[in-house]
């Protein structure tokens, strides 16, 4: 297995305050500063092109550290230099720098939420969960928590008592809403209507998400927002004519309610 490229001396090295003392030192120590500056830039913009590339571009180690490293030439201080060094010393001292190290993260947050029985998060769900518990955490644990992370989220829940059982099926919920707005952007797209005029009536069209699914593109309404509510509206009133005899009543809004 190749070694993984590191920075080049130890931690204090790269302070930015030890750093900006060689370049004002000028000689053989500003070339050294200037030569490991280039050194873990040429790394780090490999490591961003793999996390990219491997769907990583979410991560906070990506997000803090892409487009943040200009070329030498670029660098107007030395001030600048000084911090930019020892930002991008940290980036690629870090396990989450590399494709593998954020996987072997992964595996671990996802072994303890399983030993916890969450095991209904796996590899393919593990970033939404993450996004789910951030999301969520003031309704479910009714208190402030600083940490995304999914597995230091467990632990309060855990700690609060709230059955894993419950987590599921509100997590569940979640990913059904996630899929019903990506559903409906797409369905916008391609009725050619304003992404913006929807998303400002997005509560009623998810309410009517399975009549909205339906809805096939018609020359009448193609681009026009009015006349695709109108067909909307329709099918509502036809359902309620139907389901009145059930005594159930479709509201053109978020719920469903029993006469």
């Amino acid at each position: 297995m190749a070694k993984i490229a590191r920075p080049t001396y130890e931690f204090s090295w790269y302070t930015p305050s030890e750093i900006k003392a060689k370049l004002d030192a000028g000689g053989d120590l500003e070339k050294e500063v200037r030569k490991e500056y280039t050194r873990l830039r040429d790394i780090s913009q490999k490591r961003l092109k793999r996390l990219a590339a491997a769907g990583y571009t979410d991560t906070e180690a990506y997000k803090r550290n892409v487009n943040h490293y200009p070329k030498l030439k670029d660098i107007k201080s030395k001030s600048e230099l000084a911090q930019r060094l020892s930002d991008l010393s940290r980036f690629v001292a870090s396990s989450q720098s590399t494709v593998s190290g954020i996987k072997k993260r992964e595996q671990k947050v996802l072994e303890t939420l399983g030993e916890h029985n969450y095991d209904f998060v796996n590899e393919g769900n593990l970033k939404a969960f993450g996004d789910f518990m951030e999301e969520y955490r003031d309704q479910l644990l009714d208190m402030e928590y600083d940490s995304g992370d999914a597995a230091d989220l467990y632990r309060i829940v855990e700690k609060n008592k709230i059955d894993p059982a419950d987590i599921k099926e509100k997590f569940e919920t979640y990913l059904n809403d996630l899929e019903a707005t990506e559903d409906l952007f797409n369905i916008a797209k391609r009725h050619r209507l304003p992404i913006a005029e929807v998303m400002k009536d997005a509560d009623f069209y998810l309410a009517n998400i399975d009549i909205v699914r339906s809805l096939k593109v018609t020359k009448a309404s193609m681009g026009n927002i009015d006349k695709f509510k109108k067909r909307i509206e329709k099918q509502l009133k036809k359902r309620e004519k139907v389901n009145l005899s059930g005594n159930i009543t479709y509201h053109q809004g978020n719920s469903v309610s029993s006469n």
